[in-house]
């Protein structure tokens, strides 16, 4: 399993969501987007409807029905119901709540609080051999710091 951590420096997370999100759905991955915030993934759900005149990234969530069809699932529960082998979290950083099967694991996060948390489990998960990467947002794009 892959672990990738994105710290975003520009203050606009849910945009940036999007674009990683816009980037899972090209590779062909199925995703779930999650966060124990309900307000946050409906954030999410607006944008991801008015993000692009020229794209469109097919998501949905338990109140549209059809949960295992979606490419992207939003959720603030631990469920899995499109069979995601891709998974972003934001806010949250327990990873180990939900159950295996994941190829990859984004977190996302810019606050202060939350980097350093994030910065510390990076070490944690590092220090086990664990196969981690983290990236720093800049003025160009990601940069991969490790």
């Amino acid at each position: 399993m892959e672990l990738n951590f994105y710290h975003v420096m520009s203050g606009n997370l849910v945009p940036s969501v999007v674009k990683l999100l816009e980037k899972v759905y090209d590779s062909g991955k199925k995703c779930i987007f999650f966060s124990p915030i309900e307000d946050r993934v409906q954030v999410v759900d607006k944008t991801l409807w008015t993000f692009s005149k020229n794209a469109f990234i097919p998501h949905g969530d338990r109140s549209l029905g059809f949960s295992e069809l979606q490419s992207v699932y939003l959720t603030s529960e631990i469920e899995n119901p499109n069979q995601a082998t891709v998974l972003m979290m934001t806010d949250d950083f327990d990873y180990k709540s939900w159950s295996e099967g994941f190829e990859r694991i984004i977190f996302v996060f810019e606050d202060d609080d939350s980097a350093e948390a994030a910065h510390s489990l990076f070490e944690d998960l590092k220090s086990q051999r664990e196969n981690v990467k983290y990236w720093k947002q800049s003025r160009s794009g990601w940069e991969k710091l490790s």
